[in-house]
């Protein structure tokens, strides 16, 4: 059995702990912090686990980096990832896009599709996207992109008499 672990905080580590707990954007900061002020209180690792609902092991390890790097080993890193295949210039590119017709870039279309922005973009910037990650992008710049509805109101209303159809029809 592992000895009994605990964190002791003093003035103002403590205050510092109270207010990241209170101001944290990140949820897992947050509940390290909490595991910290648990300990703190005089909470077991065990006890500080159902309460969080993380293993011991996990308490444990973030007990000991509180005690290593203080408040600031508790935060969340910097993930380094995998780097977003739409830079702001495609960004840039594609709000232009959709303000403009295909045909205005020299392409034989009507309206454009995602995958249709694909191509556009693998050509102009030689960057393959999928047609998912165009239409994520097209989302997060609140433009949605749909099926063109295909209407021939134009000519119903080159026929003589169109304006009558309009006209409401009495009730009975």
């Amino acid at each position: 059995m592992r000895p009994p672990l605990r964190v002791q905080v003093r003035g103002r580590q403590l205050a510092r702990l109270e207010q990241m707990y209170h101001q944290a954007d990140d949820p897992r900061t947050q509940l390290r912090v909490q595991m910290v002020l648990l300990s703190h209180e005089g909470h077991s690792v065990e006890e500080i686990g159902q309460i969080t609902r993380k293993s011991d092991d996990a308490v444990r390890y973030w007990l000991h980096r509180f005690q290593r790097a203080g408040c600031a080993g508790l935060s969340e890193a910097p993930n380094s990832g995998r780097p977003p295949e739409i830079t702001p210039a495609i960004e840039a590119f594609l709000r232009e896009c959709v303000q403009q017709s295909p045909r205005d870039f020299g392409l034989r279309r009507p309206s454009w599709t995602t995958a249709l922005l694909a191509q556009v973009v693998k050509r102009r910037f030689k960057v393959r996207v999928t047609d998912e990650c165009i239409r994520r992008h097209l989302e997060r710049m609140d433009v949605v992109c749909r099926r063109p509805t295909w209407t021939v109101k134009h000519l119903a209303e080159q026929q003589p008499g169109y304006a009558q159809k309009k006209v409401r029809l009495p009730a009975y």
